[in-house]
């Protein structure tokens, strides 16, 4: 085969639609979606992809969301890794770790400490060091059968909203950026990301509701649709519910959103997607194994600079702790680091000739960091290991006060 020319770049403005092309191939996206993805009001700037150019032909792609999540409450620039795939033909060549290393470089120089992404395959993922950053819960109920323990009366009301409005849409705003306050890998909401939200719920046929309390304040909503499902000769309910948002500030909202699902008469199947991790609604249940609760996983996070990374949340308690981390990717991430944290400000430093408490990869340091995984689960895992007292106190030290969670795709 002759030499080819191989670049790593930017596409210019000219091939961002041949850019795109690759990504709705490689996901087998249908032409409705394409069309769709076309009127998309918020599209990635080409400033925000990266792409592998052989002979002047995209071969590989690889774009980002540069947003805020809020790890552990703190804001913390971490963007959505997402459009990335090869073409079959340009596959086995070494041309996604090319483009990887590359990215890895250009968010360190754009101080993004860590990127995060839903994996279409695990296996990818983590041998660009990829670790698991937090896991998806899902609900497939009859709400016949999901009833309150307790007998529960909610003196508001709840409302669906309406989505011309700008007050309403407003109002489900609010209650969105409140709930995501102190919770852990959460997405920060801006304009342009509510308008990206907004055109695909209503692409999407999805009804957004708003649970308020009698003095007519926001304390929860909720974003789902209905479809009947109706078979000749089998009697109703017939209808299935999708529920893609549920946020409730407080328990009774909690609890005025569950009943306004379950007074949905007609609705045979309430699948709920994207739900906490640590959600309290099993233990609020008369019949909590009516949830068929399943899981999987869903943030892969990529820490990029150690330091920056770990200097960006807030920790349960304070402490000090010497980490030996492997990184083969990224050489300014391997070696020993001195962490030092009062809870609150936390200091890391490089000392390569301590002896460390830790010794962990790059991949079980993202588990870690984001509260997905302790240090003892880590260790019981193979991917850690460390005196017992040390790893004691990094359980300590980097428990969150929620569990790590995405409420959305990207």
């Amino acid at each position: 085969m002759p030499d080819r020319h191989i670049e790593v770049r930017a596409p210019s403005e000219t091939e961002v639609a041949a850019f795109d092309a690759m990504p709705h191939y490689v996901f087998a996206l249908s032409q409705e979606d394409v069309r769709a993805y076309s009127t998309q009001p918020a599209p990635l700037a080409s400033a925000v992809r990266l792409g592998v150019y052989v002979d002047g032909k995209v071969a590989t792609t690889y774009g980002w969301i540069p947003w805020q999540v809020r790890l552990n409450g703190r804001p913390v620039s971490a963007p959505g890794i997402t459009a990335v795939g090869t073409y079959p033909q340009f596959r086995r060549r070494g041309h996604l770790r090319r483009l990887m290393v590359r990215a890895l470089e250009v968010h360190r120089e754009r101080n993004e400490p860590l990127v995060m992404l839903w994996a279409s395959m695990g296996a990818i993922y983590q041998r660009f060091g990829y670790g698991r950053g937090s896991e998806h819960v899902i609900y497939n109920a009859d709400p016949r059968f999901i009833a309150l323990r307790e007998p529960f009366t909610w003196d508001g009301e709840v409302r669906l909203i309406d989505q011309a409005s700008a007050e309403d849409r407003a109002v489900a705003e609010r209650v969105y950026e409140e709930w995501a306050v102190p919770r852990n890998l959460v997405p920060m909401r801006d304009a342009a990301r509510w308008v990206h939200l907004w055109w695909d719920i209503q692409r999407q046929g999805y009804h957004v509701a708003v649970a308020e309390d009698a003095g007519g304040r926001a304390r929860g909503m909720i974003a789902y649709k209905s479809k009947e499902q109706h078979e000749a000769g089998v009697p109703g309910p017939d209808q299935h519910m999708e529920v893609a948002g549920f946020f409730a500030l407080d328990l009774d909202a909690r609890r005025a959103l569950w009943q306004y699902v379950r007074a949905h008469d007609l609705v045979l199947r309430a699948k709920f997607v994207m739900v906490e991790p640590d959600d309290p609604i099993p233990d609020l249940l008369l019949e909590p194994r009516e949830l068929r609760r399943s899981t999987g996983d869903a943030m892969w996070v990529r820490i990029v600079d150690v330091p920056r990374a770990l200097e960006a949340r807030p920790y349960a308690t304070a402490g000090t702790l010497t980490l030996r981390v492997h990184d083969k990717l990224a050489p300014w991430n391997d070696g020993i680091w001195r962490f030092e944290t009062d809870g609150s400000e936390t200091r890391v430093t490089r000392v390569d000739d301590a002896t460390p408490d830790l010794d962990l990869s790059i991949n079980a340091l993202a588990s870690l960091l984001t509260g997905f995984r302790s240090a003892t689960r880590i260790e019981r895992a193979g991917m850690l290991t460390g005196n017992e007292a040390a790893v004691r106190r990094a359980d300590a030290i980097f428990a969150t006060a929620y569990a790590p969670h995405m409420p959305e795709g990207f």
